[in-house]
């Protein structure tokens, strides 16, 4: 069972703030083989229209499992919280998404104060920290409507543990993460044949990384216990 940890509201911009950042990641090539990020960036920039409809603002909602706080574990997110949210969106009209649409979810997340993007590049909640799910509703309503709350003005500071701490060096001093030697990319996204370096970086891992949300304070009181 999933537990909706917070939710927040806000009118959806001509264009993401983080445009220019995308456009940066794809030209150094950080998405490496995933190319539908470089299909579907319009759309990602502008989540105004989509499939040719209208949309003025969305709500979004960050989720948890009540007792698996870890990835792979329990029910699949995209199957359980879709559920939950299709059936809110069937009643109050919207297009819903949970990781399953191109759109940038983290962003309208920080849009809606529900926290802000951290050096590992995770949406990162001062309360929840960054052990949650991503989901919401695009909107029809009028951007007046709606009531927004900005609770994401803390931020990482100087601390760079997860930089420091990423096997692979992954995340990168000017702020970008290259999936090309990012572990969760390799083990989850990556079809090839591992060569004798991403071996290396993956020796550690089966399904995914979690390094940089282990070692984020944020997440110290929520992801310290592991399980086998």
């Amino acid at each position: 069972m999933f537990e909706m940890l917070a939710s927040g509201y806000t009118s959806l911009p001509d264009i993401i703030p983080h445009a220019e950042y995308l456009d940066e990641w794809l030209r150094r090539g950080f998405n490496a083989d995933m190319k539908w990020m470089q299909r579907h960036a319009e759309v990602r920039k502008h989540p105004k229209t989509f499939n040719g409809k209208s949309y003025n603002a969305a709500w979004i909602s960050l989720w948890r499992h009540k007792s698996r706080p870890i990835f792979a574990h329990g029910e699949d997110y995209h199957v359980a919280i879709g559920n939950i949210l299709r059936e809110k969106a069937e009643r109050i009209g919207g297009q819903y998404f949970v990781d399953s649409l191109p759109i940038a979810e983290r962003e309208l997340a920080v849009l809606a104060g529900l926290g802000f993007i951290g050096k590992n590049r995770l949406l990162i909640n001062p309360k929840f920290g960054s052990g949650f799910f991503i989901g919401g509703i695009l909107l029809e309503v009028e951007s007046g409507e709606l009531r927004i709350e900005n609770n994401s003005q803390l931020g990482c500071a100087k601390c760079r543990k997860c930089i420091d701490a990423c096997p692979s060096k992954a995340l990168t001093e000017d702020g970008f993460l290259d999936a090309r030697r990012c572990a969760s990319y390799l083990t989850i996204e990556y079809k090839g044949e591992l060569n004798e370096q991403q071996k290396e970086w993956t020796k550690h891992s089966t399904f995914g990384c979690d390094i940089c949300q282990r070692v984020c304070p944020y997440n110290a009181k929520h992801l310290a216990k592991s399980e086998p």
